[in-house]
């Protein structure tokens, strides 16, 4: 069975060492809602969501969307490759 955005937003949010409520509590949304995105019942959040799931667990957008590890860069560093 594929991995989806609901699993590795299980798995990093287990890497910080929150439980589920700890992190609806710091994103300020219902644990349903957490709960509903990990078990696959939303299957497309918004990208509101990832981006504050992403920001809560200190993970990229990226990895939670795709799977892929990639460094979180500042703005400042983005500003310095373009």
């Amino acid at each position: 069975m594929a991995e989806h955005i609901g699993d590795r937003i299980r798995k990093a949010r287990m890497r910080c060492g929150l439980k589920a409520v700890d992190l609806a509590r710091k994103m300020d949304i219902p644990r349903q809602n957490l709960s509903a995105v990990e078990r696959g019942h939303t299957a497309n959040p918004s990208a509101q969501f990832v981006a504050r799931v992403a920001e809560a667990l200190n993970c990229s957008a990226d990895y939670l969307l795709s799977g892929k590890l990639t460094p979180r860069r500042s703005f400042a560093e983005l500003e310095e490759v373009a």
